[in-house]
């Protein structure tokens, strides 16, 4: 994938993460018997889209992790 279309869709991607942290707030406020599945819920779209949507294009274009190098610096430990 190019640079510019990378770049463009982890803008999309940070705004729905920040989408999903303020449904985060919202779900807190639920009375604990509702709040626990939605709050699964929301991690699993959460883990989502890092894995299958982020991580990805931050493989290919790691100028582009939302966490900086603390992803690089995972990587390169792991080698």
């Amino acid at each position: 994938m190019d640079h510019k279309t990378a770049q463009t869709l982890m803008a999309v991607y940070k705004r729905i993460g920040e989408v999903m942290n303020e449904a985060d707030s919202i779900i807190r406020a639920l009375p604990e018997n509702e709040r626990s599945e939605h709050l699964r819920g929301l991690g699993d779209m959460m883990g989502h889209l890092w894995f299958k949507l982020q991580l990805p294009v931050v493989r290919e274009h790691r100028d582009l992790d939302p966490d900086g190098d603390r992803f690089q610096k995972k990587t390169n430990q792991e080698r």
